[in-house]
């Protein structure tokens, strides 16, 4: 693979995966339970497995349902020239949409986010964002949208340390509205100072 350029793929991706994987763990304690309930005569056993299995059910059908909106606009590789994008200077990229005269996507947004607390809790926060007009481009079947930015010096770079307080992304986003559904695709693209 050509160093100078990377392919992301979007965060949606795996979402709709990993909820339906996190089901089958809860599974483990449904069955368990269940087992239990049987062996002792348990009521309170059963109420614990039907506790985790309407919890199975929920991250069953909420996966489904992510699944089924990622595979409304499908694979949506991002190309970034240079791979590994650094402040103050121009990057480039392309979005690939397998789509034939796709023209729903009219700006892309560029964010960073950093990992705060806020009230009691540890969460990403938006702490700066720029919006930016793609050049759509029209190659047999599918559509590209072309861009290139800058991230302005004196920003942060991404910082993803897993037990750190200070971490830090960047990412590239669109959304549009098809068939009374929001469809949103973001990738993590990597920064350096």
């Amino acid at each position: 693979m050509d160093e100078s350029k990377s392919v992301i793929h979007s965060e949606e991706k795996n979402e709709g995966k990993g909820l339906q994987i996190a089901s089958l763990f809860f599974a483990i304690p449904v069955i368990s339970l269940t087992y239990s309930a049987i062996q002792n005569q348990s009521l309170g056993s059963l109420f614990g497995a039907v506790g985790f299995l309407s919890v199975v059910i929920l991250l069953f059908v909420m996966g489904s349902f992510q699944k089924k909106k990622y595979n409304q606009l499908g694979v949506t590789p991002l190309t970034l020239v240079p791979s590994v994008c650094t402040i103050g200077t121009e990057f480039s990229g392309s979005i690939e949409i397998g789509r034939e005269n796709f023209n729903k996507v009219n700006s892309l947004s560029v964010s960073s986010w950093k990992y705060r607390k806020v009230s009691d809790s540890y969460r990403f926060e938006k702490v700066w964002e720029s919006t930016l007009t793609p050049t759509i481009k029209y190659n047999k079947n599918n559509t590209l949208l072309e861009f290139s930015f800058t991230i302005p010096i004196g920003h942060k770079p991404s910082y993803k340390r897993f037990f750190s307080s200070n971490k830090h992304h960047w990412e590239i986003s669109f959304e549009f509205v098809e068939s009374m559904n929001s469809i949103q695709r973001r990738w993590k693209i990597p920064v350096q100072a």
